[in-house]
């Protein structure tokens, strides 16, 4: 029977189809290719509007979606018109052909067929678990290459493969599919504040969330800049990866300073924000700062001269000892603007540096 679809069938197709245009504007191509596949399922519980019966929409889902899922989740992460990503877009569009157009004489053939017809289970259980399967890859894939777009599309499968289990009726299985949607659109916005106020190196707040924070400041607030010491040299002598892994480790360190809010100014500089009470203790919260990352060592493999990677051959292993310098301003007397305050914390910068670095100058 053909019926009109409701507002959780309009709503998972729509909801996909968000993240979908958000994915393809973010260049997230293994999202771009489950959500294209969860949008047209999603249609298809929905019977495609008035075009055909729902039940033959959610045996279509079943018998399509969970090999095309399976095989998005698996492949790496390509430019959206690599081979493979144009395969499987060709795929989609012959199984949305086949729902909407196949004969009703063929249509038991096919339904017998797919997914995976040669296996003694219900058809809905063979989908379920296809599409659970696919989740296991991007699962595996998180934990491997901390990609959290993958933490968020292994969620999104295990709710599809719920789905489609065989114990769903379509509005349930709609409903779901409006799930993973909303999942999927939350990830993708996440993702796109990370990359825009969040370095990816180190993991704080970048120099756009810092002019954002010095904007609101008011009342009592003091500001610390940090710099690295002689961090050119360090990444002459042992390279940019031994760098990078300098930066990550003295930004856990800046995580852990008692009363500040830790940013990546750019470059080997650092800010921590103290406000209202806690500027107080600045002073000694950043003393500590630099006693700690004075007793850190970091692993590195130094590279010998003339070798252009840390992992060319002859690299020797090693910790090695790293300093900062701070510089800490506060506001005066409550006048002056935020910006001032800055400048006057990297001015107070440089007189650490000048005076020997590894210390702090409060001025």
């Amino acid at each position: 029977m053909i019926t009109t679809p409701s507002w959780p069938q309009l709503a998972a197709p729509l909801l996909n189809a968000i993240a979908l245009l958000l994915a393809l504007g973010f260049h997230r191509n293994r999202a771009v290719m489950v959500l294209a596949i969860l949008t047209c399922a999603s249609l298809a519980l929905g019977g495609f509007g008035h075009v055909l019966p729902v039940e033959r929409g959610m045996e279509a889902a079943r018998m399509f979606a969970p090999c095309l899922l399976l095989g998005a989740a698996a492949m790496p992460e390509r430019r959206l018109r690599a081979r493979r990503n144009l395969v499987l877009l060709g795929l989609l569009a012959i199984a949305v052909w086949l729902t909407l157009m196949a004969p009703a004489h063929i249509w038991p053939g096919l339904r017998e067929a797919f997914p995976l017809g040669w296996l003694p289970w219900n058809s809905g259980t063979v989908a379920a678990g296809l599409v659970l399967v696919g989740a296991v890859f991007c699962m595996v894939r998180w934990i491997i290459q901390r990609s959290p777009m993958d933490a968020a599309l292994s969620f999104v499968l295990v709710v599809s493969g719920i789905a489609l289990l065989p114990s769903m009726q379509a509005g349930a299985s709609s409903d779901l599919l409006a799930v993973a949607g909303a999942i999927a659109l939350f990830a993708i916005l996440l993702f796109s504040y990370n990359m825009a106020f969040v370095d990816g190196l180190a993991g704080v707040p970048n120099r756009r969330s810092l002019d954002e924070a010095l904007t609101r400041l008011s009342g009592d607030y003091a500001v610390a800049m940090i710099g690295v010491d002689h961090f050119k040299a360090f990444n002459d002598r042992h390279g940019h990866g031994a760098g990078d892994r300098v930066l990550k480790a003295i930004a856990e360190q800046l995580k852990l300073t008692r009363g500040g809010d830790p940013y990546r100014y750019g470059g080997e500089e650092f800010c921590l924000l103290f406000t209202g009470a806690r500027a107080r203790d600045a002073a000694q919260a950043c003393e500590d700062l630099r006693a700690r990352v004075a007793k850190l060592r970091v692993p590195v493999r130094s590279v010998p001269s003339g070798k252009r990677s840390p992992k060319a051959a002859g690299a020797a292993p090693a910790e090695v000892k790293v300093t900062i310098s701070i510089g800490l301003a506060r506001r005066a007397n409550n006048s002056g603007d935020a910006s001032d305050v800055l400048k006057a914390a990297d001015r107070a910068l440089y007189k650490a540096k000048a005076a020997g670095r590894n210390r702090v100058v409060d001025k």
